[in-house]
């Protein structure tokens, strides 16, 4: 990839990230509700992430579970804001158990109860980290 390329790849993946900052961040404070996927009644993790990328424009997910986010992103080692952080073992499932967005310094917005931001460092956090990835941004 040219520099071109390089500058024009990047200021996508500003506009995108704030578009999915501006909207993750009307739902700050609220609570966490098991199976919730809208405002209406509120959200649980998978729910948010997903209602938060289809609601600001940049990646039509429909409702998935976290499981199924980390299904249709691309794993990366060097996160990017707007890219998803992916968690297993934070309660009895299989697979990928809980999903927030990163935002770069080590934090993530998520829905913990209530909604909020988190240090990725730590010890819970890094205890059950699974990945980061990124999503299908149109």
């Amino acid at each position: 990839m040219n520099k071109a390329s390089l500058k024009k790849l990047a200021c996508i993946g500003m506009i995108a990230f704030a578009a999915v900052i501006t909207e993750a961040e009307k739902y700050l404070g609220y609570p966490y509700v098991w199976g919730g996927s809208s405002p209406s009644t509120s959200f649980d993790c998978s729910g948010f992430v997903s209602w938060v990328l289809t609601n600001s424009g940049v990646c039509n997910t429909g409702r998935l579970g976290a499981q199924g986010l980390y299904n249709i992103s691309t794993p990366v080692s060097n996160p990017q804001p707007g890219d998803l952080v992916f968690f297993v073992g934070t309660y009895d499932t299989p697979g990928v158990s809980h999903v927030g967005i990163y935002v770069g310094n080590s934090m993530m917005i998520h829905c913990g109860d209530p909604i909020s931001y988190s240090n990725l460092n730590s010890s819970y956090w890094q205890a059950h980290f699974y990945a980061y990835a990124r999503p299908p941004y149109n």
